[in-house]
């Protein structure tokens, strides 16, 4: 089974021992603005070292040699799971993933060629009426592509959703699920030699005493290593930036003086 060793989540509570009683009593803390909320992707860490993740429990039965036509490409494994429950990261996070290989395969290991494991960190933060900042989640997307079937086709295994950090303020609770719907998972390449691809859904929540705010990351990703975030409910990041840019430019012209 697929083991994800070397994750680590750190649940943690953001400024707990500031929060006051008449802070939670005010309004204005749990009013959280879809406004406010960010996700971006992050900078790749390149110091890491190569995630435990690439490595497979090679304890498995007797593999089914009979592999089906190579451009019919199926996920043998999960198609839901839950990543984090309330703030909270679940028992099964270490065992979830999906594939994209062909139809007749039992086991992913009757391919071949395998990749270095891909991965792509994101965050996504909020903020409430006084300005705080009380959501902040940081996952990133793990994928291991390229396995082929005797020199044919690209395919992929280990596609999953790793939490990294998730800091909270008192009263905010945090879910979040993946999924990989059947109906995405397809052939991009050609019948003689197929590259698989799917759409990896990462959904979230948060939840207080007075309101819920849902929204969905979709995420791209394709057997020849490719990976793109093809949806979001709130890509404010570059925007953010942006405005960052011409506000600054603004003052310095409004600020310089002409003769």
């Amino acid at each position: 089974m697929y083991k994800l060793l070397s994750l680590t989540v750190a649940a943690t509570a953001l400024f707990v021992g500031r929060v006051s009683a008449e802070d939670v009593t005010d309004p204005r803390y749990f009013d959280v603005s879809e406004a406010s909320i960010v996700t971006e992707r992050l900078p790749a860490d390149t110091s890491a070292a190569l995630p435990a993740a690439a490595k497979f429990d090679m304890n498995f039965g007797q593999v089914n040699e009979a592999i089906g036509t190579l451009d019919n490409i199926v996920n043998l494994v999960d198609k839901i799971w839950t990543i984090i429950e309330k703030n909270q990261p679940v028992v099964n996070i270490t065992t979830n993933y999906a594939n994209a290989v062909p139809y007749g395969m039992s086991h992913w290991t009757q391919l071949q060629g395998w990749s270095r494991p891909a991965t792509a960190k994101y965050s996504f933060s909020m903020r409430n009426g006084f300005g705080s900042q009380v959501v902040k989640v940081t996952y990133q997307v793990h994928y291991t592509w390229g396995g082929n079937y005797q020199g044919k086709g690209k395919f992929l295994t280990g596609v999953t959703v790793e939490p990294l950090n998730v800091e909270t303020l008192w009263g905010y609770k945090v879910s979040l699920t993946s999924e990989v719907p059947d109906s995405t998972v397809a052939n991009v390449g050609s019948s003689d030699d197929p590259i698989a691809a799917m759409q990896v859904q990462l959904k979230w929540t948060v939840h207080t005493a007075i309101k819920d705010i849902s929204s969905k990351e979709i995420y791209y990703v394709r057997g020849d290593g490719q990976m793109e975030e093809i949806g979001s409910g709130f890509n404010k990041a570059a925007e953010l930036k942006n405005q960052a840019r011409i506000d600054a430019a603004t003052e310095s012209i409004t600020g310089s003086t002409f003769d």
